[in-house]
């Protein structure tokens, strides 16, 4: 945290709220949080399901909040003109060690869908909801600097897409369109390009090498070389829930419609590492 950064009090936004009435369960709206979960049958794995979504979703909220103080902070940290290479990577590394600590807890809670013994009893129910579907999810994606590798994933034999994905463009496409024009340059994987490009050294092994033992690019190549991992094994943790969970109900095609161990395997294969010479 920058030395300089000192909060101070905020009023609240609502001027006439009762501070004195507002009490753990109102202020974090813990009823309506719950009621937010409404499984469609009465499976309890359902209520499972649903929560670990949930969870999730709510962790990628945090996520993109602090991902756009990351971005600021490390273009701030590159335009430094008294540093060479990058300035004070301090601001930077705090909101990024945050984003890492949700991701953790993020590839920690999907994993309890394995324990899941009755996917068969609500997986007909549910229609076409997907991962895919996971606009925040997507997002974040963006701001990391991926390409639009899940375009056309849902594509069946004859080349059609699945309804998982029709209605994902329709309800969201605009919204992704304009993340690409905002993040375009301004991303992880531009300003770790921008970071690798200033180091002295013939090659990229060279580069980072050298960059380690800067003294403020050190700490966020860790940062970087931490996410990378993460989300590759966030991806990883999908196709291995998929390939258990679908067998169980004796299923090789996903909600979304995908062939689902080769549209899992295609951030492997086209997208990581997002980060070349980290890994």
């Amino acid at each position: 945290m920058s030395e300089s950064y000192k909060p101070k009090p905020l009023p609240p936004l609502d001027l006439n709220l009762d501070i004195n009435q507002n009490h753990y369960w109102n202020y974090h709206n813990v009823e309506t949080l719950i009621n937010c979960k409404k499984p469609l049958t009465a499976s309890k794995d359902e209520d499972l399901f649903i929560a670990v979504h949930q969870i999730c979703e709510l962790a990628f909220h945090q996520m993109i909040i602090d991902m756009e103080r990351v971005l600021d902070a490390f273009s701030e940290a590159l335009q430094d003109e008294a540093n060479t290479v990058i300035g004070d990577t301090g601001e930077t590394c705090y909101f990024f060690r945050r984003i890492l600590r949700f991701y953790e807890v993020v590839n920690t809670n999907m994993p309890i869908l394995t324990t899941m013994r009755a996917f068969v009893e609500f997986r007909t129910s549910i229609g076409p909801t997907s991962g895919f579907q996971s606009f925040q999810f997507r997002r974040l994606e963006i701001m990391s600097g991926v390409r639009k590798y899940w375009d056309g994933g849902t594509k069946n034999a004859e080349g059609n897409l699945h309804i998982a994905e029709i209605e994902f463009n329709r309800r969201y496409g605009e919204d992704v369109t304009q993340w690409f024009k905002l993040y375009h340059q301004r991303n992880l994987a531009h300003y770790y390009q921008i970071l690798t490009s200033r180091a002295l050294g013939n090659s990229q092994e060279e580069r980072i090498a050298n960059l380690q033992n800067h003294l403020y690019a050190g700490a966020i190549l860790q940062c970087l070389r931490t996410y990378d991992k993460l989300q590759r094994q966030f991806h990883q943790a999908h196709l291995g829930l998929a390939i258990q969970q679908l067998k169980m109900v004796g299923a090789d095609i996903g909600t979304g419609g995908t062939s689902f161990r080769d549209y899992l395997a295609k951030y492997d294969q086209e997208e990581a590492p997002l980060f070349p010479g980290l890994n």
